[in-house]
């Protein structure tokens, strides 16, 4: 009860308050924005009126009621007491059922004791059966080794001797030629000069021939010939070898023709140009020595007809 009193008049004191310190409005504007919330929020009081217009305290008429808290609550809960309550009905204890004991479990039968056979004298004991004897098993077969290819040595080139018979052939005309006694020599001696230099150079041309012709024998082995060209395009290449003093090949130039043609007649120089080096490889070319400044720089052709 004094709590409530003591609450009402806090709230009226702050009212005041609110309504002493606040700014004055003029007693037309207060009740038109008092009429406001009135239309806006019906049953509202004045002390909620007065708490959103603390400015309107002082110039507003409200009627201010002065209301016990205290007994607001005791009326609340007097109203809670006097509704009825349902009365809390015990509730019913279930009824007690038998427990039986369980039944007695059965005791197990006894296990029967195994029959011992007695054996019969008269009948001899079976032999036990024989166990089959483990198949042995297969031997592998360990693979063969495979016969290592048998390389085959290069092939050597061929000692053609055949060349020296046409060495031997140059010389001994030569040494005939050079033997031969000149009739003229006393009364004609400018024609005496004359034929014995035409003797020397056909001598040195029959030597370089039989060069040439030994020289092309030892390439033929390495060449792969033209035969397979059209007829057109088989022609004789010329090429001009330049050799070492152990017979090697140190260049190689191409004399005719001039250049490698287009077309199909172009592999006939090219086989001519390979078969050269490729026998070079091979082997040094075996030519005499003491006529070294014959072949040392010396022209040879391979073509349908040399071949």
């Amino acid at each position: 009860m004094l709590r409530g009193l003591t609450v009402s008049a806090l709230v009226h004191a702050s009212v005041l308050a609110m309504a002493v310190f606040s700014w004055p409005q003029s007693r037309d504007d207060c009740q038109d924005q008092i009429d406001r919330i009135r239309r806006e929020q019906p049953g509202i009081s004045s002390v909620e009126i007065l708490m959103q217009l603390p400015q309107c305290a002082s110039s507003a008429d409200l009627p201010i009621d002065f209301v016990e808290i205290g007994r607001v609550a005791d009326l609340a809960e007097l109203r809670k007491s006097d509704t009825p309550q349902p009365e809390a009905q015990p509730e019913a204890a279930p009824e007690p059922v038998d427990e039986q004991p369980p039944p007695p479990e059965p005791e197990p039968a006894p296990e029967p004791e195994p029959e011992v056979a007695v054996p019969d004298p008269r009948q001899p004991e079976p032999e036990p059966p024989k166990k089959p004897e483990p198949k042995p098993e297969p031997k592998k077969e360990e693979p063969k080794p495979k016969p290592k290819p048998v390389e085959k040595p290069p092939a050597k080139p061929k000692d053609d001797l055949s060349f020296l018979d046409d060495f031997e052939s140059a010389l001994q005309s030569k040494r005939t030629s050079e033997q031969r006694p000149d009739a003229q020599q006393t009364d004609r001696p400018v024609l005496a000069n004359s034929d014995r230099d035409q003797t020397g150079a056909g001598a040195r041309t029959g030597a370089t021939a039989s060069l040439q012709a030994a020289l092309r024998r030892q390439i033929m082995e390495c060449w792969a010939t033209v035969d397979d060209l059209p007829p057109e395009h088989q022609i004789d290449v010329t090429v001009n070898m330049k050799l070492a003093r152990d017979g090697s090949v140190m260049s190689t130039s191409l004399l005719n023709p001039r250049s490698r043609p287009v077309g199909r007649s172009g592999i006939a120089v090219d086989r001519a140009l390979l078969a050269v080096r490729k026998c070079g490889e091979i082997g040094n070319y075996r030519l005499p020595a003491e006529d070294y400044e014959l072949w040392k720089d010396i022209d040879v052709t391979l073509g349908p007809k040399q071949g």
